[in-house]
Order: structure tokens, then sequence, then C-alpha cells
């Protein structure tokens, strides 16, 4: 197994019952498990080009939503530890809520403010800190389905747009959803990443040594509010990752949605 361990985060919340919102506690819980472990944090960035032998935790959060920095960042700061914010340029630029379909039901609720996003300022704020910003292309979309040109522009404008607001290198991409294929890990090569992060199903061991491919599509697990402290620690341990990314795993779930 690798020495590091890759997180996804959305939404910092107490109040909304979203499954993409952890609580502060539930995020404090889980990263101080493993920096008592050993564990360092680091950023994507930082843990794509790091030494194999080096115990890194990364914490990721997609979506750049603005809990991440109200109620994220104090719990990381007290911590010691910093992380990547995936931001979507669209929504963040223009000051609008995320309202893809998969989140837009919350904006009839009493929770659509969860879905604002940080400002540019709040950003660079993070930034300032020692975090890491990247890109989640600028309209959130399922990659895979997109035209070569439509493909590109997402991921370079996005990168461009936020290397400009910012001021400083935009040097990673976390596919939206996770959702990627070969060619849409080529054009974020193309596009100027030094590496992007998925979301994957199925557990997958981030790789020891990556190579300027697997870079591009380095796994990561994601956390969600049903993630109780037993349910968490189960899901990050070392052997469960290891079976769960092993090929007798993936066999058996093969076996299993054949037998439907």
């Amino acid at each position: 197994m690798s020495a590091v361990v890759a997180l996804c985060y959305h939404g910092v919340s107490d109040r909304w019952p979203s499954p993409m919102a952890v609580t502060p506690a539930q995020l404090h819980d889980q990263v101080s498990h493993f920096l008592r472990r050993g564990y360092r944090a680091a950023t994507v960035a930082e843990a794509a080009s790091a030494r194999a032998s080096e115990r890194l935790l990364v914490v990721s959060f997609d979506d750049a939503l603005a809990s991440v920095h109200r109620l994220g960042l104090p719990v990381l700061e007290s911590l010691g530890a910093v992380a990547t914010v995936y931001a979507p340029t669209d929504p963040i630029l223009s000051g609008t809520p995320m309202t893809w379909p998969e989140v837009a039901e919350h904006l009839a609720t009493e929770h659509a403010a969860e879905l604002d996003g940080m400002t540019v300022d709040e950003l660079a704020d993070v930034a300032r800190r020692g975090w890491e910003v990247g890109s989640h292309t600028c309209s959130h979309p399922w990659l895979p389905t997109l035209s070569d040109a439509d493909l590109a522009r997402e991921l370079r404008r996005s990168r461009h747009l936020l290397q400009e607001a910012l001021d400083l290198p935009c040097r990673t991409l976390a596919y939206p959803f996770g959702a990627h294929d070969a060619r849409v890990a080529a054009a974020a090569a193309a596009a100027g990443y030094e590496a992007a992060v998925t979301l994957p199903a199925r557990v997958a061991a981030w790789p020891r040594t990556p190579s300027a491919l697997e870079r591009m599509t380095l796994p990561r697990i994601g956390v969600y509010r049903a993630d109780e402290r037993l349910r968490f620690r189960l899901k990050v341990a070392a052997p469960v990752r290891a079976l769960r990314a092993s090929p007798a795993w993936a066999a058996v779930g093969a076996a299993r949605r054949s037998a439907r």
C-alpha cells in the first residue's frame, strides 16, 4: 500500500443534512485520527511528487463551498493541517450558488445557503495559510460526455481564470463527480495540470511513485455524513483499503453485478 491517504470532502455543516456535509466535529476526529498516527498533512500537488515512503494525509474539498472557509478552515488550523480546495470557476467568480442538477434540489429548502461558494478573497485567504487551490473546471460538467473542444475549454479556462484571480499557479485538478476516462486524463495533462484526482466507486491505492500518467488519475476516498467514527475508521484502515483495492475484491464485485 502507498503511504499516502487522500480524503475527499465537500461541505462542512452542523445543520445541513446532506450526505455531502460532515460536521466540524467529524472533520476534526477524522483528520486527527491520521495525525496521531504519524501522518503529515499535505496538499495534492505536494503528495503527487513526494517520496514514496513518506506518510502523508491529503485532505481535499470539492466545490469550494463557503462552509469550508467558515467551518473547515478553523478545524484544520487547530490541528496544524493544510488542505486542497477545488473551485468551479463559473459559480465562484460570478458569486452564484452551485446549481448543477445533483445539488440544485437544496436551493428550494432552508439550506439553500449551503450551496454558496467561497469568494475569491476567501480562496486567497486559504492560499495564504498554506492551502492549495485547484481547479474543479468551469461549470462542473460530466467531462467524458463533452466534445474535445468543450473539454479543453473547461480545463484550460478554469485553470487560467484561477491563476489570474489569485496570482498563483493552479497545479492540480479534481474531475467533477470523479468522472474521467483516458481522453479526459490526456486533456488534463495537455491543459497544463501536474496532477488530477478522482473519486472512484471502488477504493484504489495511491501509487507509491506515480508516473506522469498515474498523476492524472490519483484516487481519493470519499467521506460523507454517514461516516461516523467506527464506519470511517473501518473505511480508512490500511488492511481494509488493501483488500478493497485488490483484484480479488474487484472480482467479487464483478460477480455480484453479473448475478443481478
